[in-house]
């Protein structure tokens, strides 16, 4: 969260949310889905932060 600055005031549009996957971008810089289904922001500037089960996070780089 501090690379990224972002904290609890940090602005959240949720990008899909159902029974497998829930998906948000935070402050249109980074993106995080938990669940089990599949789901991966659209565009090359995204880069995989760190996953593990059930969850990922990526970043936007510059």
């Amino acid at each position: 969260r501090r690379t990224q600055d972002l904290h609890s005031r940090s602005k959240i549009r949720i990008l899909e949310a159902n029974s497998s996957v829930y998906a948000a971008i935070i402050e249109e810089k980074v993106c995080m889905k938990i669940g089990v289904g599949s789901w991966c922001p659209n565009g090359k500037e995204w880069k995989l932060a760190t996953c593990g089960h059930s969850y990922a996070v990526w970043h936007m780089e510059h």
